[in-house]
C-alpha cells in the first residue's frame, strides 16, 4: 500500500484553511469594540458634561466603563475640573461641598480625591442623547471591523492556496507526477 502524500497534504491545507476560517468567524463575531467618551464635572454636586477636547492638564482623570441602556460598554474618561483655592490660588480638584456652599479641594492623587472617584463613577449614568449615540458608534465600529477581518480572511486564504499550489507544482515537477494526478503513470 503506497501513501498518497498528495491526498494527505490536501487533507492538511483544507483542515488549517477550515480551522483559519472558524477562528477568525469567531473572533470577528465576539468582538466588542472599544469606543471611549469624556465627560467632565466642575463641582461636587454638578452634572456631568460630555466633552470633545481632552481633560485641561490640571484636571483629575478617572477612568471606568459604563453600560448603555443595550448593555454595551464604553470607556468614560471623567475629567474632574481644577477650581483655585485659598490666597495662593493653587489649582485643587473640589471633591466636597457642605451645605452652606463650602466647596473642599485636594490634590488629583489624595485619599479624598480617590474616595470622591468612586462616589462620581457610582453616580454616573451615560445621558439618553449620548446612549444612543454611543449605541451607534459601537454598531458602526463592529461592522467595520467584521468587514474588515472577512476581507483579511478572504486575502489571507487566496495567499495559503496559492501557496499550497505552488508547493503541490514544484512537488509534482521534482517527484515526475502529472498535473490532476497523484502518481507518476507506469
Amino acid at each position: 500500500m503506497a501513501i498518497n502524500i498528495f491526498e494527505g497534504s490536501r487533507r492538511i491545507a483544507l483542515l488549517a484553511a477550515a480551522l483559519a476560517t472558524v477562528g477568525t468567524l469567531f473572533a470577528l463575531v465576539t468582538y466588542d469594540p472599544y469606543v471611549s467618551n469624556t465627560y467632565s464635572i466642575s463641582h461636587p454636586m454638578g452634572a456631568f458634561t460630555r466633552m470633545e477636547s481632552e481633560c485641561p492638564s490640571d484636571a483629575g482623570r478617572h477612568y471606568f466603563t459604563a453600560k448603555t441602556k443595550l448593555g454595551k460598554e464604553a470607556s468614560i474618561t471623567l475629567c474632574m475640573l481644577a477650581m483655585s483655592f485659598g490666597k495662593n490660588g493653587d489649582r485643587l480638584i473640589p471633591y466636597k461641598a457642605d451645605a452652606d456652599g463650602t466647596v473642599w479641594g485636594a490634590a488629583s492623587y489624595s485619599s479624598e480625591v480617590s474616595a470622591y472617584e468612586r462616589v462620581l463613577e457610582k453616580r454616573f449614568s451615560i445621558p439618553l442623547g449620548d446612549d444612543e449615540m454611543i449605541g451607534k458608534e459601537i454598531s458602526k465600529r463592529y461592522w467595520e471591523n467584521l468587514f474588515q477581518g472577512l476581507g483579511y480572511l478572504v486575502l489571507g486564504l487566496a495567499v495559503f492556496a496559492g501557496m499550497v499550489w505552488a508547493i503541490g507544482w514544484i512537488a509534482r515537477g521534482f517527484l515526475g507526477v502529472p498535473r490532476g494526478m497523484d502518481r507518476r503513470p507506469n
